[in-house]
């Protein structure tokens, strides 16, 4: 997974998507999963709005250079490590409800590239399934839904670090998807409008993500060319759990089975029609900042959101830190 990269992660869910569109070269990555939360302090509310809210100022620059000859940037920095007396614990069941509905995504970074794409991400959690997009088409298939009220994001920073380069240019980049639907009522008309679908696919009053999906496979859609570069994923099962923690309160776990299809200008050359299988996972430290209830995966924060791949592809690719919030 190279330049021009689509992560489906959460992305969610979407890392592999959001990589092979966007760009971004995935090698195992050279740290380690993290340190141990600090104790006996506590951050102030300006210190954890900067945690929940990754900027690519974190990407510090360090001395030294990538192997493309542009500066290495830093690891997340320990003051963004969430103190035992600021982790908080979530009921699963309003995790689950803010993660359901439709978001749309968006990329940005420290360099100069377009990297407007149609983007977006359906998540059913009452069925434990999501279905991500990206296709450089120009289009936006969410245009006309606007974000919810206190919307939350799911939000992935890529530092180019030493063996994850996200683009020829050694820059850093954000993926993230913002939540424009609480309700997933309205995916046949949105993948309908991305021409992922056509009206003929659409053989039910009330499909599901995985139904949608598969007619989207059946139809041929990932063995044409319908754009410069695209890629889609469906995530199942989604698992969501609560686990106990070494210290503090309990932390969640997400993991999801990943079958994802691309093609065109991708760096992670798809085979037309053919699947790759992979598996994305992290382990959240919840806090409260500002703005609400937010998740935190990072070093020290959590475990490192993770993706890796099972058949079709090699790779293993690891997130600087992935927040999602506030909660609903």
């Amino acid at each position: 997974m190279k330049n021009y990269s689509l992560l489906i992660k959460l992305v969610v869910g979407c890392a592999l998507v959001v990589c092979c569109i966007f760009g971004g070269l995935s090698q195992s990555p050279s740290y380690g999963q993290g340190r141990s939360r600090t104790q006996g302090r506590s951050l102030t509310a300006q210190q954890l709005d900067a945690i929940v809210k990754p900027s690519l100022a974190q990407c510090s620059p360090q001395s030294g250079q990538l192997k493309s000859g542009q500066p290495k940037s830093g690891r997340i920095d320990p003051a963004f490590v969430i103190p035992t007396s600021n982790a908080r614990a979530f009921p699963k069941a309003r995790i689950a409800k803010t993660l359901h509905g439709m978001w749309r995504g968006q990329v940005y970074g420290d360099y100069n590239k377009d990297l407007r794409v149609d983007y977006f991400w359906i998540i059913d959690t009452q069925r434990n399934e999501g279905l991500i997009i990206a296709q450089r088409t120009g289009n936006d298939s969410l245009d006309g839904l606007r974000p919810v009220a206190k919307a939350p994001k799911i939000t992935y920073l890529l530092c180019a670090n030493e063996g994850y380069i996200p683009s020829s240019e050694g820059g850093s980049q954000i993926h993230e998807f913002t939540k424009v639907s609480n309700s997933i009522e309205d995916a046949p008309r949105i993948l309908l409008k991305a021409s992922v679908l056509k009206p003929s696919n659409v053989r039910k009053e009330r499909p599901t993500i995985s139904e949608l999906w598969q007619e989207i496979v059946a139809s041929g859609y990932f063995k044409s060319l319908p754009a410069v570069a695209f890629a889609g994923a469906l995530f199942k099962p989604i698992q969501l759990d609560l686990v106990p923690s070494t210290i503090g309160p309990a932390q969640v776990l997400m993991k999801w089975d990943g079958e994802y299809y691309g093609g065109g200008a991708t760096q992670l050359k798809f085979t037309p029609g053919v699947p790759v299988k992979g598996v994305e996972y992290t382990q959240f430290v919840g806090t409260t900042a500002t703005e609400g209830d937010f998740l935190v995966a990072s070093p020290g924060n959590g475990n490192l959101y993770k993706v890796e791949a099972i058949s079709g592809a090699n790779y293993d690719l690891a997130f600087d830190a992935v927040t999602f919030g506030p909660l609903q």
